[in-house]
């Protein structure tokens, strides 16, 4: 048997090391969340149609919510404004849905119509190799096999994509209704939820403060960048140049890569459309559009909105890829927010991997309510 000191060193042993851990230990804990998320996200994948434009609306409903609670201070009837709540959220829908399905319609119209040009320029760059003293037997094998009519073909297949987006945007119709007229319960729901789990409330407000912000500030120096391109493909002579304008807009919601996405349309229609001075034309698309983004996006922005992503360019990134492989084309456009949500319900919630925030946050020493939005920062409360 243990003697008196024996026993008293096991009890101090015991002290210091503290309570025994109930849970599970740390590397079996991460083993089984790294399971659900991989079981999780699956699941979302083989319902992408339906997530997808629910998770859409409901950040739309969140972006606007502020603006209903306005109309409601000034003293107009709860039912009323939902309602313009409603169709606020519709035209937004009708901006973003719309403006993909006229950007596909218009390159799909238009694309048929530059077969021989492509014949005459792919001539050019065979013309090209040959003077480098490279083999173009393959290039020519291509050629010879190539219809222009075949363009007819990529175009209808353009022209296909759209059901999916008008079939997107019937389900969001329905959905809207019910989510913006719930909106108006959200208040008393939240303070419920705050006496029970604060962490919890903590982190749905931070998530919904973030996602307004990231579509907000998105949008406004989106349409000043889709500005400024109409202007420069104007000039260059690019046909459909609002068109395009309109197609930037849209993809600057794409994280890192969407002015990238935006700018392949009219770079296209550029070195089609040209003649002899395509290629020139193409270079002058690419050259405006990246001065553009970056002086706009990387220069004049964070100065006025701070970071309006809230995580780190290379999580945007991989969320990119992420979002979309779970999410479909609708997740290019919803890598952020989502992101966003998953680090406020999988992250923010729990004192246990709060700390992982800051290898993801794009600003981890600065509370999110803190950081400056145009030039002014918020007020603690």
């Amino acid at each position: 048997m243990p003697g008196p000191r024996s026993l008293r060193r096991s009890l101090d042993r015991s002290t210091r090391s503290g309570p025994p851990d109930n849970g599970w230990a740390p590397p079996l804990w991460g083993v089984l969340v790294a399971a659900g998320i991989v079981i999780a996200a699956m699941g979302i994948r083989e319902i992408q149609g339906i997530a997808g434009p629910v998770f859409l609306v409901l950040t739309l409903v969140i972006t606007v919510h502020p603006f209903r609670v306005w109309l409601r201070r000034v003293g107009v009837p709860a039912w009323l404004a939902s309602t313009i709540a409603l169709f606020t959220i519709y035209g937004i829908l009708v901006i973003i849905l719309g403006s993909i399905a006229l950007s596909i319609t218009q390159l799909a119209t238009t694309l048929p119509k530059y077969g021989e040009a492509f014949v005459r320029l792919y001539n050019l760059l065979l013309d090209t190799l040959a003077g480098f003293g490279v083999g173009t037997e393959q290039f020519q094998s291509f050629l010879d096999n190539f219809d222009p009519s075949s363009l007819t073909g990529i175009a209808q297949s353009l022209l296909s994509s759209i059901t999916n987006w008008l079939s997107l945007g019937a389900l969001m119709v329905t959905v809207v209704v019910f989510l913006a007229f719930d909106a108006s319960g959200v208040g008393p729901r939240l303070e419920i939820i705050r006496k029970a789990r604060p962490r919890v409330a903590e982190a749905l407000e931070n998530f919904a403060r973030n996602v307004r912000k990231y579509w907000i500030v998105t949008s406004l120096f989106g349409f000043i960048v889709s500005v400024f391109d109409v202007i420069a493909l104007s000039i260059i002579g690019v046909p459909l140049a609002v068109t395009w304008g309109v197609f930037a807009f849209v993809t600057n919601y794409i994280p890192n890569v969407g002015f990238v996405v935006g700018m392949i349309p009219p770079a296209l229609l550029a070195l089609l459309s040209g003649g002899d001075n395509g290629p020139r034309d193409m270079l002058a698309v690419i050259i405006s559009f990246c001065v553009i983004n970056f002086v706009i996006q990387t220069l004049i922005q964070p100065k006025f909105t701070g970071d309006a992503v809230g995580i780190t360019p290379t999580v945007a990134f991989l969320s990119l890829i992420f979002w979309s492989f779970i999410l479909g084309g609708l997740g290019a456009l919803l890598a952020v927010p989502a992101t966003l949500f998953v680090k406020a319900i999988l992250i923010d919630m729990s004192d246990r991997t709060r700390w992982f925030s800051a290898l993801i946050s794009a600003t981890p020493d600065e509370p999110a309510a803190e950081r400056p939005i145009f030039g002014f920062r918020r007020k603690s409360a």
